[in-house]
């Protein structure tokens, strides 16, 4: 169910991470509770963060600061610090959620970190599926006003010991794409080493033929990593461990590409003329690529919405995640969760007969 009219969604915000620091994270949250997107509740260092609000016009209404016994780190790159700091910060922040005092948790904390505590501290949806940590990444998109953009699910780094898992994944995934972006029917794909049914992993292949036949789950096959940026997919689902490679290798290419124009363009004047035939492509890998731009991915499969953002996170991406929260939660997307949830638990397990020919990603897409 969604929120009623007129009802801002509560949203908690460990101020310990990101590269915004205290004072960027209050700049985002000052902002947006004075335009009302959300009621925020800020938990870090008291003082500091009257500090860092005794500078910006704020709604008091809307914004809470609530105390941390933690302090800030005194150089903004100790990375040590500030994990150490979330570690404190995060359970409370948590159990603001358990008790109904929020309604989101956004944070720029290390995911594993995140996951590791929420594990511990937030309870898991009824039918107690896997978490999964999520993360988003630019594709080419297919369409006039299509969202460029792909989830990618599980990359926290935990192997998959079942198909079981990776078929709640793919229900999860699909229905926050449904629920959050607005794509009435997210197309939904396994990570694999090939195209065909067989190939992958055994809980690869128990998946695939499982998900051809969930109902209510758009299934268009198997996708290879190559194939993640070519849109194929809204929704790609992969064992934790495969995943969290596949985003490093991703993020360390844009960031790479991105870095060899800077390069170029500063070398040599043959070089720049070639940058500016290619300025339209290489601006728009900039653009898609730039975490401000969705301020955060969700991790699935608990009671409470957790929205992790990108370490190097400033203060554009955290107002970002504010109204990425205040979406989901005027929408109903945890309701919408557990009900998925518990269909899939109801449905039975045992696929159909092998003579149904499954969908290939080329027919889904015209290849």
């Amino acid at each position: 169910m969604t929120l009623p009219e007129g009802t801002r969604p509560s949203v908690v915000i460990d101020t310990y991470g990101g590269a915004a620091g205290p004072a960027g994270i209050v700049a985002a949250a000052a902002r947006m509770s004075r335009q009302g997107v959300a009621r925020v509740h800020l938990v870090g260092d008291v003082t500091v963060l009257q500090d860092c609000l005794s500078l910006l016009p704020y709604d008091p209404m809307t914004l809470r600061l609530v105390p941390a016994p933690a302090t800030y780190p005194l150089q903004a790159g100790d990375t040590a610090a500030k994990t150490e700091a979330a570690r404190i910060a995060l359970p409370i922040a948590m159990a603001m959620l358990n008790d109904g005092e929020a309604d989101v948790l956004i944070t720029a904390s290390p995911q594993e970190l995140v996951y590791s505590l929420a594990q511990r501290h937030l309870p898991k949806l009824p039918g107690k599926p896997s978490t999964a940590s999520a993360a988003i990444f630019p594709t080419v998109a297919h369409g006039e006003g299509a969202d460029p953009l792909a989830l990618l699910l599980d990359v926290s780094g935990r192997r998959a010991h079942s198909a079981d898992e990776l078929v709640a994944w793919a229900v999860m995934g699909s229905t926050y794409a449904r629920t959050v972006t607005g794509v009435a029917e997210p197309k939904v794909a396994l990570l694999s080493t090939g195209l065909g049914p067989g190939d992958g992993t055994p809980e690869v292949v128990e998946a695939h033929e499982r998900l051809r036949h969930t109902s209510g789950l758009k299934f268009v096959g198997n996708v290879r990593a190559v194939d993640i940026s070519r849109g194929f997919a809204d929704v790609v689902v992969t064992d934790g461990l495969v995943g969290h490679t596949v985003r490093g290798l991703l993020e360390g290419l844009t960031t790479m590409v991105l870095e060899a124009a800077r390069y170029a363009w500063k070398t040599k004047l043959t070089w720049r003329v070639g940058l500016r035939l290619l300025a339209q492509g290489v601006g728009m890998l900039r653009t898609v690529s730039e975490f401000q731009d969705y301020g955060g991915a969700p991790m699935l499969g608990l009671q409470h919405l957790v929205l992790v953002a990108n370490p190097d996170s400033g203060e554009a991406a955290f107002e970002k995640a504010i109204r990425l929260a205040a979406r989901c939660s005027s929408r109903g997307l945890q309701a919408e969760l557990a009900k998925a949830v518990q269909t899939l638990s109801e449905a039975p397990k045992s696929p159909a007969a092998p003579s149904d020919r499954p969908r290939k990603v080329s027919e889904v897409h015209g290849g």
